[in-house]
């Protein structure tokens, strides 16, 4: 039997893993389309949740039949997003400093694989890195950050996850991957992977897991408290 490598490294998502974004995301959402008076719910926004930008507006196009253009709906949303984010600039999610200390503990790389582009991961994540105490640029953080301005295909795709491992020069079962969403579990998945999974709090855990990893965590703090499962 095949032994797997040893980890050497930890691969975090961004949206709803470190960071409860995807609240905001849905309530930037939510205010767009009360403004182009097509006002969507809570509920009907969070099927969305994991995937890029891109399937959300393509949505309010082709079934809400809105009119503003493809680009100036995304910076619409782009913009009630960074009002909230500035205005609340909410704490990381339970765990994240927890995780992040026993990477360094291990002495692991860590790299951030996100479906956001560079220019909104940015201020998210040097919010996240304040909250954390860590000094300097939030970059520094990380060996390695594949964002989804420099892939072709986006979650569910594997390719944001193999550009990740590419930039971290390791093999996909030397690396840890930690989703929330049903997109990032499949494309950590087929990356090749070794996955924990700690579901959306706006998601069901069956949708989630999709039954593809044992690792499954009600949030980061809990995984942190089980490291030796599958690290």
């Amino acid at each position: 039997m095949k032994r797997s490598k040893k980890i050497r490294a930890f691969l975090f998502d961004m949206d709803g893993l470190l960071l409860d974004t995807e609240n905001i995301h849905i309530r930037a959402y939510m205010e767009l389309t009360r403004q182009l008076n097509v006002p969507q719910t809570f509920e009907s926004l969070k099927r969305f949740i994991g995937h890029s930008h891109k399937v959300t507006v393509k949505y309010l196009i082709d079934e809400l039949r809105c009119t503003p253009s493809f680009d100036e709906l995304i910076l619409r949303e782009q913009e009630l997003y960074f009002q909230i984010l500035e205005s609340e600039r909410p704490a990381p999610l339970s765990g994240v400093r927890e995780m992040f200390d026993a990477g360094d503990t291990l002495q692991l790389k860590r790299a951030l694989v996100s479906s956001s582009v560079a220019h909104q991961v940015s201020p998210t994540m040097q919010i996240v890195v304040e909250h954390l105490s860590r000094s300097g640029p939030w970059r520094d953080q990380f060996h390695a950050v594949s964002t989804g301005d420099r892939v072709q295909r986006l979650k569910p795709a594997p390719d944001p996850y193999l550009l990740a491992m590419k930039e971290l020069e390791l093999d996909p079962d030397e690396c840890v991957a930690f989703e929330d969403s049903p997109a990032g579990v499949e494309a950590a998945c087929a990356a090749g992977c070794r996955v924990v999974a700690i579901p959306n709090i706006y998601l069901q855990r069956d949708d989630v897991v999709q039954g593809r990893t044992p690792h499954v965590f009600t949030t980061l703090q809990e995984a942190h408290a089980n490291l030796k499962s599958f690290c």
